[in-house]
This record gives C-alpha cells, sequence and structure tokens, in this order.
C-alpha cells in the first residue's frame, strides 16, 4: 500500500511576517480524499551555550502559552539565511557573545502533522564579547546555570520549550558527549 498522500488542490489562507497557513485538498493512500491546514514556516535555530561552567538561557515571555520560559538562544532564520550564520547571529542578539565554535547537534521538526518548520540546534563552548543591537520587540532576561544544576532542572521537567528540551535531550544524551566535557 502507498504511504503517500498527493496534495490535489492548495489555498493559502494567510500570509504573515512568520507564517503562512494553507489548507490542502489531498488524495489520501486508499484513494479517498481530505483537507489538511498547513502552516508554513522558513525554519529556525537554537543554540545551547556553554561557558565558563554554565549554561546560558534567556527568560522571555511567550503569549501563545501565556508563560515565562526559560530557553536557549534561538531565532527565525532569514530567507534563504544559512543556519549557522543564523545561530551566531541570535547568540549576539540574545546573549551578546559571539561563539568561535558551533558543533551541529541535530535537526527536528516540532510539529510534522501541520506545521513545516524545521530547527537546527547548534551547541557553542567558545565564545568573544561582541554584541548586535537587541531586537526592539523582544524583552529577554539573560541567565546562567551551572550545569549540574540544568541536569537536575532538565530531569525534574523545568524546560517545557521544546527547542530547549530538544538540545538539552542532545546534550545529556550518550551520543552527544563525545563532543562535549562535563
Amino acid at each position: 500500500m502507498k504511504q503517500f498522500e498527493k496534495t490535489i488542490n492548495s489555498k493559502m489562507i494567510y500570509d504573515g511576517r512568520i507564517v503562512k497557513l494553507r489548507v490542502d485538498e489531498v488524495e489520501l493512500p486508499d484513494g479517498s480524499y481530505s483537507k489538511r491546514e498547513v502552516i508554513s514556516h522558513q525554519g529556525a535555530v537554537g543554540v545551547l551555550c556553554i561557558k565558563d561552567g554554565q549554561m546560558i538561557f534567556v527568560k522571555q515571555y511567550r503569549i501563545a502559552s501565556q508563560q515565562l520560559l526559560t530557553e536557549i538562544p534561538a531565532g527565525i532564520l532569514e530567507s534563504g539565511e544559512d543556519p549557522e550564520k543564523a545561530a551566531i547571529r541570535e547568540c549576539q542578539e540574545e546573549i551578546g557573545f559571539r561563539p568561535l565554535n558551533l558543533f551541529k547537534l541535530g535537526d527536528f521538526i516540532p510539529t510534522p502533522g501541520y506545521c513545516s518548520e524545521r530547527i537546527t540546534l547548534f551547541c557553542a563552548t567558545e565564545f568573544i564579547w561582541d554584541p548586535l543591537e537587541e531586537d526592539p520587540n523582544e524583552f529577554i532576561k539573560v541567565v546562567k546555570i551551572p550545569l549540574k544544576t540544568v541536569r537536575a532542572l532538565f530531569i525534574n521537567g523545568h524546560f517545557i520549550d521544546g527547542k530547549t528540551v530538544a538540545a538539552l535531550g542532545y546534550y545529556f544524551s550518550i551520543a552527544a558527549r563525545e563532543y562535549f566535557v562535563e
């Protein structure tokens, strides 16, 4: 049995600065038809920053979740932007440091059932102070947390932002340990 859906028709519902929403009519593998609501997103990056035995996070209020969240520095890719360059830019904008080394942790698609967003995650361990102008629409606080405390917070469910959970999961996994020293 085939496993793919064929798009028959697509209608753009909303075309915004960050996301686009369309409704696709699809033919299912069994020959029947259905509709799919799809959010198109150009992608994002996140950087797990480790400096002097601490991880650097940002605290930011997120209107969609109605919560103040502790997150890794992150941001949306500009059109055609290289993820590594975006990661460097976001660190400079959000925490003031420019990473001198970036290790790619991996990519993930947070909500593949309805959104095309792909997030590329990096880890950086060496920095120089080289801030860029902060985004005037972001109100963030930089927070440094010792590595052992981060592990305990992670295990206890303190971090609920998806990209942060994924980055910490990569970091604390056995596969990622070959790159890092605790």
